[in-house]
C-alpha cells in the first residue's frame, strides 16, 4: 500500500498509482508539520510499503524536514519517495536528503516526465545511489557579514582518469588525491578516489561517519572511495573524474600511470628527499604531459625549481586531506584543459542589520 502526503498534487499522485497497476493510495492532506506528524503524530507505516512525502506541502525549514525524513526512515522499512517538482539538481534540500540515503526523487516540471520518474521510483528496487548521485552537492554555510561568490564550472571531457604517483613512501600520494577529489566536488563535478596499491579500509577515516555502499567501495566526507582493482564497479557510477593513487612510482605501475589522461607526481626537494627524487624526475625529463607537486618548499627551492621542470608545483600545507579549499589555483591550473567556468554571480550579501540578495549578471 501507498500512503501519500500531498496537499496540491493530489490528482498526480492518484494518475500514476492507477496507470501502473499500484491501486489508489491513501492521501493525507491535512498535514501541516511533517515534522510533528513524523516524531509525535505518526501511529504506524507497518501496513505501507512505500510513503509520497510532497515537501513543496510545507513550509517548515530544511532542517525540520531533513530530521522527519530520517525520523520515518529509521523507524519503518519503508520505501521513501520525496516528490519535489521544479526542483533543480544541487539545490541543498535534496542534498541532505541524499547524503541521508534518500534516492528516490520526483522534480519533474512536466507530466511526463514525472511520471516517467515516478515509474522508476515506484518499481520493486526504485533508485539506487547511482540513480541519484547528480543530486549530491556541497552545502554552502553563509554566516553574518558574509559574501558569497559562486562561480559556476563545466567539464570539457567526459571520464578523465587521473593517475597519481610518488618518488618515495609517505611523500603525499594520498593527500593530493583526496584534495583533488574534492576539488572536484566543490566544483559541483563527480569525481571518485581509487586506491591503486591497498585496500580502502588502510585510509584514516572515522568509521562512524563513513558509508559502506559495498564491500569495495564506502563514502566518506563526500568523497566515494574505491577499493583496489574495483575500477569496473566505480566506471558504472558515470564520474567525471576517475584519480587513481598509484603509490611509489616503480617498473609494476609506470604503464598504468603512462597511460592516464592527467598525470601527476609527488615529490619533496629536500636535501635527503633529492636521491629519489632526482632519478624519477630523470625518467620523464623530456616529457611536458608530467605535471609535478613538490610538498614543504621553502621559497627559495620554489624560485629554483619553478622553471626548472616543466609544470611544476608546490603544493600548500595541510594537515587535513579532506579539505576542499587547499591548492586551488594549483588544480585549476593542472586542469585547465578539462574544466572550465560558465558563470560568476554575487548570490547572497548579509549583514548584521538585514540581509540583501542580490542577483548580478556574470559571464555566461
Amino acid at each position: 500500500m501507498i500512503l501519500a502526503i500531498t496537499k496540491t498534487n493530489e490528482n498526480l499522485i492518484y494518475d500514476v498509482c492507477k496507470e501502473y497497476g499500484l491501486g489508489l493510495p491513501q492521501v493525507l492532506n491535512g498535514i501541516d508539520s511533517l515534522y510533528k506528524f513524523a516524531v509525535q503524530d505518526l501511529k504506524s507505516l507497518s501496513s505501507y510499503d512505500t510513503i509520497i512525502i510532497d515537501i513543496n506541502s510545507t513550509k517548515e525549514k530544511e532542517d525540520d524536514i531533513i530530521n522527519a525524513v530520517v525520523a520515518i526512515k529509521t523507524m519503518y522499512e519503508i520505501k521513501i519517495i520525496i516528490l519535489a517538482l521544479g526542483y533543480k539538481e544541487g539545490n541543498s534540500l535534496l542534498a541532505k536528503l541524499f547524503n541521508e540515503g534518500i534516492y528516490n526523487f520526483v522534480t519533474g516540471t512536466d507530466y511526463e516526465t514525472q511520471k516517467l520518474q515516478f515509474k522508476q521510483c515506484l518499481n520493486k528496487n526504485g533508485n539506487n545511489y547511482k540513480d541519484s548521485i547528480r543530486f549530491r552537492g556541497e552545502i554552502a554555510q553563509i554566516g553574518k557579514d558574509t559574501v558569497v561568490i559562486k562561480r559556476e564550472y563545466k567539464t570539457l571531457k567526459q571520464y578523465v582518469s587521473i593517475g597519481i604517483v610518488g618518488t618515495e613512501k609517505h611523500i603525499g600520494v594520498t593527500t593530493q588525491c583526496l584534495l583533488i577529489a574534492q576539488f572536484f566536488n566543490s566544483l559541483g563535478m563527480r569525481a571518485c578516489y581509487i586506491c591503486g596499491r591497498d585496500e580502502i579500509d588502510n585510509i584514516e577515516v572515522d568509521k562512524e561517519r563513513a558509508i559502506r555502499k559495498s564491500d569495495n567501495m564506502i563514502v566518506y566526507r563526500g568523497i566515494d572511495l574505491y577499493s583496489k582493482n574495483s575500477t569496473i564497479e566505480a566506471m558504472n557510477y558515470g564520474y567525471d573524474f576517475y584519480i587513481y593513487d598509484l603509490g611509489v612510482l616503480n617498473d609494476n605501475n609506470i604503464d598504468n600511470f603512462i597511460s592516464k589522461d592527467i598525470k601527476i607526481l609527488v615529490g619533496g626537494l629536500k636535501y635527503w628527499e633529492m636521491p629519489k627524487t632526482i632519478p624519477i624526475l630523470s625518467k620523464f625529463e623530456e616529457s611536458t604531459e608530467i605535471n609535478h607537486i613538490f610538498n614543504f618548499c621553502s621559497e627559495d627551492i620554489k624560485k629554483e625549481w619553478k622553471d626548472y621542470y616543466n609544470n611544476t608545483f608546490f603544493s600548500e600545507y595541510t594537515p587535513d586531506p579532506f579539505s576542499a579549499d587547499v591548492n586551488v589555483d594549483t588544480y585549476h591550473e593542472i586542469f585547465k584543459d578539462y574544466i572550465a567556468e560558465k558563470s560568476s554571480k554575487l548570490v547572497v550579501v548579509e549583514k548584521k542589520k538585514g540581509i540583501f540578495s542580490r542577483i548580478l549578471g556574470g559571464k555566461k
